[in-house]
């Protein structure tokens, strides 16, 4: 039998890490609902996406 790894997933640290800024973006979007244009909330996915490449850049 293998022994498991006591790491955490890539995802759920980017999850962990990358809430605050998915929170911001989603409120945006959400408060841009049905009037969605494209880039309408380009600075929150930016720092979103910024985040996101960062935690993942990041070894454990």
């Amino acid at each position: 039998m293998k022994e498991k790894k006591n790491t955490v997933s890539p995802l759920k640290r980017v999850l962990a890490n990358c809430a605050s800024q998915a929170k911001a973006y989603g409120s945006c979007v959400a408060a841009k609902v049905p009037n969605i244009e494209r880039d309408i909330c380009a600075k929150e996915f930016l720092a979103l996406k910024s985040c996101m490449q960062n935690m993942l850049k990041k070894k454990s």
